[in-house]
Parts: structure tokens; sequence; C-alpha cells
């Protein structure tokens, strides 16, 4: 089973946040991170009682949107964004880069969508589709917080059965993401926090690494337009691996860890 963050999280309150609670709430998270227990008030109690299993918390996610503008990334996508909330904290946190979410559950997509109409967020969006369905080439920027992990929980630990999720679906999306990777443009910045369940192509360099939370959050800048095709980057509970080796073997081993 892989490790969540489990960061304690203040007591959501039960009632609706006002308008003004709401400005509130967006100001404060410009200036440094909130309680996530006050964050996600801004949504249904079934997302809310589910935030300390799935979510990016609010110190993770300003820390990642400040990895972002550090390395010029202006068009991030959230791989698997869930209700938005990596995406609502870090447009905040960043007004200047556009940060956009992509999640294959539509009442997700929808709770997404009328969290930043509350916020009243003009560089945030959400689209209901798979991982590699949006163009990838628009970006510089991409966020993985191990999206496909759920797809080798057990059924108990499944958020919902709206979706399919099983170990096939696991490779396939995993696949498609390292193939996105391997055709992004020079330049582009990867964050990724516990990993994102596959391997990371060898032309990215790891450029930054922290202890966030339970787990790292790691910068991947891609610095090679080539690298031996079967060369990749393990991320593991102990470090980074640079490893030789059949893409099909390797989703294997990073999935045995899952």
């Amino acid at each position: 089973m892989v490790e969540l963050n489990l960061l304690p999280a203040a007591a959501t309150p039960a009632r609706e946040l006002t308008d003004d609670e709401v400005a509130l709430l967006r100001e404060d998270l410009h200036y440094g991170p909130v309680d996530d227990g006050t964050f996600d008030a801004l949504y249904a109690a079934p997302i809310r009682d589910r935030s300390q299993q799935y979510w990016t918390t609010t110190a993770v996610a300003r820390q990642a949107a400040s990895l972002f503008a550090r390395h010029d990334a202006r068009r991030v996508l959230d791989v698997g964004s869930g209700p938005g909330k990596f995406c609502l904290v870090a447009a905040c946190t960043r007004p200047d880069i556009e940060f956009t979410g992509v999640e294959h559950r539509a009442h997700l997509v929808e709770a997404a969508r009328a969290a930043a109409r509350r916020l009243d967020l003009d560089n945030v969006r959400f689209f209901r589709a798979d991982a590699t369905d949006a163009p990838w080439s628009g970006f510089d920027g991409f966020y993985l917080y191990n999206p496909f992990a759920e797809n080798l929980y057990s059924t108990d630990d499944h958020l919902d059965d709206t979706v399919e999720l099983s170990r096939r679906r696991f490779m396939d999306d995993v696949g498609r993401v390292i193939r996105c990777l391997a055709d992004a443009a020079t330049g582009t910045c990867v964050v990724t926090y516990n990993g994102f369940g596959g391997p990371i192509p060898a032309t990215f360099e790891l450029v930054h690494a922290e202890r966030a939370g339970c787990d790292w959050l790691r910068l991947w800048v891609k610095r090679h337009e080539t690298a031996n095709p079967e060369d990749y980057y393990l991320e593991e509970d102990d470090g980074v691996t640079l490893v030789r080796g059949a893409l099909p073997d390797l989703k294997e081993r990073l999935a045995a860890l899952l």
C-alpha cells in the first residue's frame, strides 16, 4: 500500500463558508498556508471526509506552486486533479501561473469548478478527461501526486465505484504519461509528490527534493532532447535511482511497491 499524506487537519466546519470568509481564505492563501480543515469547508462532506487520504495539503500545494514559479513554468497541468484542491491553492498562491486540472470523475470536476467560482479565480480551469486526453504540448509544467495508485488499492479503499479501476488501467495510464514526458519540450518542469507510479525518463534531471508531509516533493526539469530509451529514474522511498531496463519490467517493479 502506498504511504499517503496524513498531515493533521483542523476540524472541518460543519457550516458552509460565507462569501466574506471565502474572500479572506483566498487572500490568506496568497501570503501563506491555511489549515486544511478550513480550506476543505469549500467542499461537501463526502469530499471533505476523504481529504487527508486523497488530496494534496495546502502547505504542499503552496510549495509545489513556488517550485513551478522558480523555474518559470507558466501553464501547469495537474494530472488526476480530484476536486481541484492543488490547483485552487496553487492558483491563489501564484496568480501569475495558469493551472489546469484533468480528472475522470465528473462529480469531482463539478466540485472543483464550484470551488473555483466561490474563490473567484480566473487562472484555473478543470476538465473531465483521462490523464493524457488533454494535449500536453500546451503546458510547461505538470503536477503528479501518484495519480494512478488507486487502481491498485483493494475495493474497500477505492474513493468510489464510478470509474474503472484495475491493474491493467494502472499500467496503461502510467505508460501514456511516460510517453508524454518523453515527448515534452526541453525545459518542461514536473513536480511529483509521493512519486507518480512510473519511472521518469532520463531526459529529465532531478533539480530539487525535500521532505513534505509524509513523503517526498521532487522537481524534475527536462534538460536533454534524447537519452538512452531504456534509462529511467525510479522514485522510491529511500531516494532516486538511475536504472536501465525494459519499461514493462520497471512499471511492474514500481507497482509492486504500492
